[in-house]
């Protein structure tokens, strides 16, 4: 730097020792520095006031007022805060560091006759970020003063500068406390109202955020007049597309209003101060506040920079609320989209990041497996029109959906009229096939007073057959890139399958494996009805008749029945057909008994090799 510059820096040295602030102002002479020296803090202060130098290099522990309080008073000050400040220790330190940076000083340097020369370097880059900071000096001569601050406004100068910083205390301990609200809009919004309310006595204010919707939250005194605020509401409107520079003025019909009149504001009811303050954390979502008053002496600078510093805290939890909003949107979106294909479990897996929408996951499981349809529900659809039975099914769907998922078990896809439904994935409990029995129970309760606005065929009862089987399969999310569905796979889904089939065939309305019947807990009625090898399968499967335990049949039918069964499955078919000719004698309509007599029939005339009880259907 030329010593030869018309128009020096100032530089304000202010040690205690006078060595040390000869040695720093010979060194900053040399480098063509104006340099002005203070021994204390009320000489540092009363030298800026004068002087209003581009830098000051202040001890930190200089007598009267040290070097940290002489920061934060500079700082502080509206008219020198574009002062940068060194402040100089005798060894570096974290806990010096720490202090020089929350005192908002620009360095922290420790001198020696080493480092000297690096001093002016330091003083540039702390003077050019303050002129980042603060873009313009403009007002530096009209803010000096010719003769040296009184003791009352030096006094009035550190007075007004402890007042901002408490006034930002309150501010900052506010915006804490509304932290606990940035998962709600409104009550974050509340929050900030209730600490403007504390920095300035509005008649009407507004705070409109351009989020999606739009929101606006308005509060006003109670004796402002609707015509007043209707205004205010207007001007509101306009400010907020001006000065945001938005290319419309919002969908406004749609926006999310809140208004309150919590306040009681004397001074009349005709506005005659406004000013809005826009705020952009964000050009996605930037908001503004609009504060308007009756007193037309209400507003003053310092109000002005006190909302401002307020604005910018709360922006930062304004932005974390719309930032929330917006993920609740997403992921609400999310599980509606993925709910008609996904259980609720896994769905909760991918947004949790525990399992990745595009994975295939495979998983060996024992799984209950619930399959019901409708019977003759082919020619029910041909007699009505599309839309009535797809608003019927509809209907049904929903009410057999809400009883599955009572029980613990999740709808893993609609076929047609059939459900089928899971019990042990993608939760697993240790009574699967005790739920899954006790929601069929609850199903076909369910139909009794099902309002089914169909036309029906002539003598036809509206009927489900459910079929039950428990065992291992594979579970996993299988599909394509295209088109993914969690389900099951394996055996056991097609031997459920078949035994919802065979509830025609033996005119039951639910069916059990004996897989199922083993994990039965609440004393259900079950009675044996046979055992079938189902269609593509070598091992026979034992199938139950599950009842209501308060729908017993007649302890006299029961106790012939399963001596007829007995005898049936040991092969003494001519004795089986006596105790089933009994059992029909009791109940005509026993399509089970109808079934295995006339087996019976056949097999005591052409005994069957290698009779194990068991017989093969041939069809599904």
């Amino acid at each position: 730097m030329s010593k030869n510059n018309s128009k020096k820096k100032k530089i304000l040295v202010a040690f205690d020792s006078q060595t040390m602030r000869n040695l720093i102002s010979s060194c900053l002479e040399n480098a063509g520095y104006k340099v002005i020296q203070a021994k204390d803090g009320v000489e540092l202060l009363s030298a800026v006031s004068m002087e209003h130098p581009e830098c000051v290099l202040v001890y930190i522990d200089l007598p009267v007022i040290n070097g940290y309080n002489a920061s934060r008073i500079i700082k502080n000050s509206a008219q020198l805060k574009d002062i940068a400040i060194i402040i100089c220790a005798t060894e570096e330190t974290s806990v010096y560091h720490f202090w020089s940076d929350n005192t908002l000083s620009n360095g922290l340097f420790v001198p020696t006759a080493e480092n000297l020369s690096e001093l002016p370097m330091l003083i540039e880059n702390a003077i050019i970020i303050n002129e980042t900071t603060f873009s313009s000096r403009a007002q530096k001569n009209a803010l000096q003063n010719k003769k040296p601050p009184t003791q009352n406004e030096l006094l009035q100068l550190v007075s007004n500068a402890y007042d901002k910083e408490l006034f930002d205390l309150y501010i900052i301990q506010s915006a804490y406390r509304a932290e606990l609200s940035v998962f709600n809009m409104e009550s974050l919004v509340r929050e900030m109202i209730k600490t403007i309310s504390g920095v300035y006595n509005y008649a009407a204010l507004a705070i409109i955020i351009n989020a999606s919707p739009i929101f606006e939250f308005y509060d006003k005194a109670q004796n402002l007049s609707s015509e007043e605020f209707e205004d205010f509401r207007q001007i509101c409107h306009s400010d907020f597309a001006e000065k945001l520079e938005l290319h419309n003025e919002g969908n406004w019909q749609s926006a999310k209003k809140i208004v309150t009149n919590n306040k009681n504001v004397s001074g009349g009811e005709k506005l005659k101060v406004y000013e809005a303050f826009p705020v952009i954390p964000d050009k996605n979502h930037p908001f503004t506040i609009h504060v308007s008053s009756c007193r037309a002496e209400s507003f003053n600078s310092r109000t002005h920079e006190r909302i401002e510093f307020l604005t910018s805290v709360f922006s930062k939890l304004i932005q974390r609320a719309i930032t929330f909003e917006k993920a609740n949107k997403a992921e609400a979106e999310m599980r509606k989209a993925f709910s008609h294909f996904l259980p609720p479990k896994i769905i909760d897996d991918i947004i949790s990041g525990g399992m990745r929408a595009t994975a295939t996951v495979g998983e060996k499981r024992e799984v209950a497996i619930l399959i019901t349809d409708i019977r003759n529900f082919t020619t029910i659809s041909e007699i009505n029109e599309a839309e009535d039975v797809v608003k019927f099914l509809n209907n049904y769907f929903a009410i057999m959906g809400r009883i599955i998922k009572k029980h613990g078990g999740t709808i893993d896809k609609f076929m047609g009229d059939a459900i089928m439904a899971l019990f042990g994935a993608p939760e697993s409990y240790n009574d699967n096939g005790n739920r899954a029995a006790n929601a069929a129970l609850e199903m076909h309760e369910a139909i009794k007073d099902l309002q089914v606005n169909l036309t029906l065929p002539k003598n036809y009862t509206f009927s489900i057959g459910t079929g039950i089987h428990y065992g291992a399969t594979i579970v996993g999310s299988i599909g394509s890139d295209e088109k993914r569905e969690y389900t099951v796979i394996g055996d056991n889904v097609n031997i459920a399958s078949r035994i919802e089939g065979l509830t025609k065939i033996y005119g039951a309305q639910i069916i059990i494996s004996e897989s199922v019947k083993n994990d039965l807990r609440d004393g259900q009625y079950v009675r044996h009805l046979d055992n079938v090898r189902v269609k593509g399968k070598s091992i026979p499967v034992a199938i139950y008749e599950l009842a209501k335990k308060d729908s017993k049949l007649d302890e006299e039918f029961l106790h012939i029945y399963n001596k007829a069964i007995n005898q049936y499955m040991i092969g003494n078919f001519d004795r089986a057909v006596e105790y089933f000719n009994a059992t029909l004698k009791i109940k005509p309509d026993d399509k089970a008994s109808k079934v295995l007599l006339e087996r019976c029939k056949v097999y005591s005339q052409n005994h069957p090799e290698n009779w194990d009880g068991s017989v093969t259907l041939t069809t599904k």
